[in-house]
């Protein structure tokens, strides 16, 4: 996982700058997590990352105008990763991943790097 979330790492310093406080102890929180690959707290954490960014009164957000804030924060990507989160925090039934089979391992993981690409996108977006 270590190349999925190089960007996150490398511009680390420049986010906990803009970030808030809540933003940034998540941050720190999802970046342990992906080096443990705990794929069930990256998605949870990324998710929960991105939400507070959105409503985190941060320099970042203040930076960008209502049309920004809108494309990023209610893309399909950022609707995914919230159903995603949910689905795992919020047991309806059954849902990819955890179900018991032995891909289930394989499925949280890919989903884990997709929240991680959504994730790194909306930084990298901030952060231009």
């Amino acid at each position: 996982m270590q190349s999925k979330y190089s960007n996150i790492e490398k511009y680390y310093f420049d986010l906990i700058k803009k970030l808030g406080p809540h933003a940034s102890r998540i941050l720190k929180e999802l970046l342990n997590s992906i080096k443990n690959e705990s794929y069930l707290t990256i998605i949870i954490l990324s998710a929960t990352l991105f939400d507070v960014i959105k409503n985190e009164n941060s320099e970042v957000i203040k930076n960008l105008n209502g049309i920004e804030i809108n494309k990023v924060f209610s893309s399909r990507d950022a609707i995914w990763l919230r159903h995603r989160r949910n689905q795992i925090i919020h047991h309806e039934g059954a849902t990819d991943g955890l179900l018991g089979n032995k891909t289930d391992i394989n499925i949280l993981s890919l989903d884990a790097n997709k929240s991680i690409k959504i994730l790194s996108d909306l930084l990298y977006f901030i952060l231009k």
